[in-house]
């Protein structure tokens, strides 16, 4: 499936009418050689985040939403350790460490497993989706517009707009 929203959109599609399961364990963004990696990460609102430290010096985890700058969290992370957070709101955040520049990633939050980020032209693709009903959320601007959409093959295309 692919199609066109506005630049920079979560873009998610639900099976219509049910919940997907939640995935089993967290996810994981690990600060390591100076990066966090990923350096996309796309979790489940609801699903716990471990951000951990393997490496042998201290960082820090600070977290904020993009389209808004709010600050989630800001926490240090020691050697070996690691910090939970479980996000509740679909959104893209930024996460930095401010003792090193440079370390930077981005984690989205979505309501579904089968989910992308619309690039700058806006185009999108969400390969591998099953033929059938579904709910396509896109998130951008702090809203979420909702719409029925029916998959019929990987050439299944759609447009939203603002």
């Amino acid at each position: 499936m692919s199609g066109t929203a506005p630049k920079g959109a979560i873009v998610a599609l639900a099976p219509a009418g049910a919940d997907a399961p939640m995935p089993e364990g967290p996810a994981v963004m690990d600060q390591y050689a100076k990066q966090f990696v990923p350096g996309m990460l796309y979790v489940r609102v609801g699903q716990p985040v471990e951000f951990r430290n393997t490496e042998d010096i201290g960082h820090n985890v600070t977290v904020n939403r993009r389209d808004t700058g709010a600050a989630v969290f800001d926490i240090e992370t020691d050697p070996q350790e690691k910090h939970v957070h479980t996000f509740d709101r679909v959104g893209q955040y930024d996460v930095n460490c401010s003792m090193h520049p440079g370390m930077q990633a981005t984690l989205v939050a979505t309501r579904s497993a089968l989910a992308t980020t619309s690039g700058d032209d806006g185009r999108f693709t969400i390969a591998n989706v099953p033929a059938g009903a579904y709910t396509l959320s896109v998130t951008f601007a702090g809203r979420t517009v909702d719409r029925a959409v029916d998959v019929k093959g990987p050439r299944t295309e759609v447009r939203v707009t603002p």
